[in-house]
């Protein structure tokens, strides 16, 4: 299901594509832009770079490229072996292109280029300057700037030769590389447990300190979750009862970042997603403590005081300095993630036989929702247990179902990986399997 997922056009000027839909677009950029370079390598054995029969496959190689870090915000290209890896994703080609393929990475790597990085967009002019390294008369091999008297401004060249020296290192020391990552994604969870502490502190004082802070924070998170999402999937699992807003908030970005990856997001709008979801939840620490932890129903002035939290996480955002279409995509997010996806249509006894969607929810919301609501849970309360993950799924898959995109929730089940299929019932179970 999670194939079919669409952003309507007001909501993609924020996120852009995401799933399949955004890793087939960039897969067929990340294509073109490769057949583009192979034409322009060959090419460049036959004719000067100078030659008018450049200018239109330059003008095309040059708006590819720039739709690319458009899209991504930057561009790192590397050869590997006998593929192209774009971003840290492998570029799929066709059986026909195999050897279009490997004829520009023998190329590349015979003039000591491991591949190119870009983070701002590119001239045509740069680009002739680097097919000049390939040119039959060129001998010498390029720095990371281009060659003499051709230098590349906002383009860099990885030499191959240093790519390959690193990747024999890690070859050698795999097991230490992993323990030294790790041991890095400890260090930044529990600098954002500690930033979250001081902040919640500021905030129940009545002055905030300033949010963007954690910015660091959350592209650090990004930034390893993203080439290996397990690091911290097992991390959200540390909690503490006396601090159980703090590691909840932490626990749902780092969530959210896993997630928001699997669905196709690209870094920023992760960093922007983890950041809106390290404060979702930041006016529940004004309520007093004997309401937060307070056993059976509440009353409706409790309610009312419940409901007024998120208010005050939006009253924060707005005392911060500058306000831009990213605050008020923080505003909207914070108020958003609180309201169910759609209302229960049941049956005689009871059972959800469908759900009618209310509104049209943000993607961000949605997926804050679903973490949110994960995590909370599982956690230990002083009211309550915490519920096993296969529990808590199954109680967010029947009881809880109108709270949460159908089609989001199946797919962060196999995010997860649990499938709540033990304390299903028959029926609940085909439910469960066709939504998968």
């Amino acid at each position: 299901m999670a194939d079919n997922l669409k952003i309507n056009q007001t909501q993609e000027e924020n996120l852009g594509e995401y799933g399949r839909e955004h890793n087939e677009k960039l897969q067929n950029l990340s294509r073109s832009m490769l057949a583009g370079l192979y034409m322009l390598v060959r090419s460049v054995k036959m004719y000067d770079p100078e030659n008018a029969v450049f200018e239109k496959p330059l003008h095309q190689l040059q708006d590819i490229i720039n739709q690319i870090i458009g899209k991504e915000g930057r561009l790192e290209l590397t050869g590997v072996k006998d593929s192209f890896y774009l971003n840290g994703m492998l570029v799929k080609v066709d059986l026909n292109s195999i050897e279009n393929q490997r004829y520009l990475l023998s190329e590349m790597r015979a003039k000591d280029v491991g591949g190119i990085t870009l983070t701002k967009p590119v001239t045509t002019q740069e680009l002739k300057n680097f097919v000049w390294i390939f040119s039959k008369e060129q001998s010498s091999t390029a720095e990371e700037d281009g060659l003499q008297g051709r230098k590349l401004l906002n383009m860099r060249v990885a030499k191959f030769s240093k790519l390959k020296e690193k990747m024999n290192k890690d070859m050698d020391t795999p097991g230490d590389q992993k323990v030294d990552r790790k041991k890095y994604a400890m260090t930044v969870y529990a600098r954002a447990v500690f930033f979250l502490q001081k902040y919640l502190e500021s905030v129940r004082a009545g002055k905030p300190i300033g949010s963007s802070r954690a910015l660091r924070l959350v592209q650090d998170f990004v930034d390893i979750s993203y080439d290996q999402r397990t690091h911290f999937l097992g991390m959200t699992t540390q909690k503490r009862e006396e601090d159980y807003l703090v590691y909840h908030q932490v626990n749902v970005a780092l969530m959210c970042i896993v997630f928001g990856a699997e669905l196709g997001l690209t870094k920023p709008q992760l960093r922007d997603l983890g950041y809106i979801a390290l404060f979702h939840d930041a006016g529940m620490t004004t309520l007093p403590e004997e309401l937060s932890t307070k056993r059976g129903a509440l009353t409706a002035d409790e309610k009312t005081a419940v409901a007024r939290a998120p208010l005050i996480s939006v009253r924060n955002i707005l005392m911060e300095k500058g306000f831009s279409r990213s605050t008020l995509l923080r505003v909207v997010t914070t108020f958003e993630h609180k309201t169910d996806y759609g209302t229960a249509v049941r049956d005689a006894r009871g059972n959800i036989q469908m759900i009618i969607p209310k509104t049209n929810l943000g993607v961000y919301a949605k997926i804050i929702a679903i973490c949110d609501a994960y995590d909370a849970l599982t956690s230990r309360r002083p009211y309550r247990d915490a519920y096993g993950p296969e529990v808590a799924l199954m109680l967010m898959w029947t009881e809880m179902r109108q709270k949460f995109d159908p089609e989001l929730l199946a797919v962060f089940m196999r995010v997860m990986a649990i499938q709540p299929i033990k304390v299903l019932s028959r029926r609940q179970q085909q439910i469960s399997v066709s939504g998968l």
